[in-house]
């Protein structure tokens, strides 16, 4: 409240200020704007003093506009004024390109990752390295995504580092598809983990940032289900339809008077897009989903340039007599609160063992609908119908998520998890697996929509990003790793049929252990979360 009011008299006052005043406490006014925007103050109704005069005399402090951050204006009798961002964010297109984001992005992961498991299958491998390289994507995440977030939190642009990551990841993928050799599958399942890492919870963070209300972040990512169900499905019929085989068609015909280096390169090129059959398919579609996915990201920065969210580095000599905000402690501070607050730990906790079931379950689903006569066919329509299942629940999660709590969501994926499994181990013919599908689709709608409204919500000050690559981590990261790596050594003790039984037997005594304690419990957080804060009078508020 302090600083709102000594804003509100700096900015009242500055028109009166010469230029000679000005320049001579520049540095004290340059600390000032620093000091605030390392508090991340920015509107009045969120704890923000946004700062630009319409009036030229603003203009007498250089560079301060830098500083500040997230600008607004502020007009003297304009009260019905709006901000750039609020009239961005109701600009029609906006969602409209956040559908066509979610589209692409899940498209292009639907149409390989899926597979994958299928793919080492088929390359002559058992259970324990497909268990193997399913655990490394996850573990990695797990343990890089704590430094991806405070690497993005703490830069000025965030869409470079998206960028960096998007297109290291990308590389490392599609390099999985000319090796068959356990190493190098390891190392490129590594590289590839290591740079994707921050890019789901990026996107997640871009989409938030503009949506006016989070609660509709479930309508947006439901056309991402979408996607992923049409890249999965139209993997699997590009699939049934390969033969599997290189066929040798000879060399193109003449190619005119091209120069010989041209013609080699090009021979090169028809050569290589020939040996593109079978899982092979799919790594290209993967790429060629990934091209439009990027240029929306492109546009997306462009959009925040034009809002004035996104601002060039500080130079040295303007940084001059300024302290560098301690963001660093600012976020281990954040971490501490996060570790010492009773809800943040459950929530995380019950995030981690569905991490671990879904890692059981996307690891070895396929290879039990491979055991029983599926194909390429079987398993896209499977994601098809999973895809198609979840598209309501992802529009009506967010209601669900404020009647139920986030805490009971949960434990009921948890329940629709022993459910699957017990449908995967009972299953004789490819489609007996297509009710499992259908509720994978409605589980993870729920779970994942009112986990990321929840990590978001309850997010210490300037750590939205961290917190989201946090969630990611803990289910995509630590659980999915433990999950495939368990359930390796399972499938290849007892079986894929007993590891789905074991693992249903585990996740019900679990779910009745948790409804026990939920069924006592009092005073949560989970149906109205707010931002974790200093505790206050000995009791963590949230």
């Amino acid at each position: 409240m302090v600083q709102k009011h000594f804003m509100l008299i700096l900015h009242l006052a500055l028109p009166f200020c010469s230029k000679s005043d000005v320049g001579h406490h520049k540095p004290k006014c340059l600390q000032l704007a620093e000091s605030l925007r390392s508090r991340r103050l920015t509107s009045i109704t969120d704890r923000d003093i946004r700062v630009k005069s319409a009036d030229a005399s603003f203009e007498k402090i250089n560079g301060l506009q830098s500083y500040v951050g997230d600008i607004s204006q502020i007009r003297a009798g304009a009260s019905t004024s709006q901000a750039p961002s609020q009239e961005l964010r109701k600009d029609p297109n906006i969602p409209m390109l956040i559908r066509i984001l979610f589209l692409t992005y899940y498209a292009s992961i639907g149409a390989l990752l899926p597979y994958l498991p299928v793919y080492y299958h088929s390359l002559g491998h058992g259970g324990l390295i497909i268990g193997l390289l399913g655990a490394v994507k996850p573990l990695t995440t797990f343990l890089v995504a704590p430094f991806w977030g405070i690497v993005s939190d703490q830069s000025s642009n965030k869409f470079k580092v998206l960028y960096a990551t998007f297109l290291v990841s990308l590389a490392g993928q599609l390099l999985v598809a000319f090796r068959a050799n356990v190493p190098f599958l390891v190392a490129m399942v590594f590289v590839t983990a290591f740079f994707n890492a921050p890019v789901k919870s990026l996107i997640d963070s871009i989409v938030l940032d503009h949506l006016s209300d989070k609660s509709n972040y479930g309508k947006m990512r439901l056309w991402g289900q979408l996607g992923f169900g049409i890249g999965s499905s139209g993997a699997g019929i590009l699939l049934s339809n390969s033969k599997g085989i290189v066929q040798d068609h000879g060399d193109l015909s003449s190619l005119g008077h091209l120069p010989a280096s041209v013609e080699a390169a090009l021979q090169a090129l028809y050569k290589l897009w020939m040996k593109i059959t079978g899982y092979r398919l799919l790594f290209f579609t993967h790429l060629a989903l990934s091209i439009p996915c990027f240029m929306l990201l492109r546009l997306f920065e462009y959009l925040d340039r034009k809002e004035g969210k996104i601002k060039d580095p500080i130079s040295k000599e303007d940084m001059k007599g300024t302290k560098k905000p301690a963001d660093f402690s600012r976020i281990k501070d954040g971490l501490q609160l996060l570790f010492t607050n009773s809800d943040a730990i459950l929530f995380f906790f019950l995030v981690f063992v569905v991490g671990i079931s879904s890692g059981i379950i996307e690891n070895f689903a396929y290879v039990r609908i491979r055991e029983v006569g599926g194909t390429g066919k079987e398993m896209g329509l499977s994601r098809l119908v999973s895809s198609a299942a979840g598209g309501p629940m992802f529009w009506f999660s967010g209601p669900l998520a404020k009647k139920l709590g986030a805490d009971r969501v949960l434990t009921l994926s948890l329940l629709s998890y022993v459910t699957r499994f017990l449908i995967y181990a009972s299953m004789r013919n490819p489609y007996h697996g297509l009710p499992a599908e259908a509720l994978r689709g409605v589980t993870f709608a729920a779970f994942w929509t009112t986990g990321t409204i929840y990590a978001h919500k309850i997010s210490p000050a300037g750590m939205s990003t961290t917190m989201l690559m946090f969630l990611n981590a803990m289910y995509g990261g630590l659980g999915q790793s433990l999950g495939a790596i368990i359930g390796g050594k399972l499938q290849h003790s007892f079986g894929t049929v007993k590891t789905f039984v074991f693992s249903a037997i585990f996740d019900f005594v679990f779910v009745i252990i948790v409804s026990i304690y939920l069924r006592f419990r009092k005073d949560s957080s989970f149906k109205n979360p707010t931002p974790i804060e200093a505790p206050t009078s000995g009791k963590m508020k949230t």
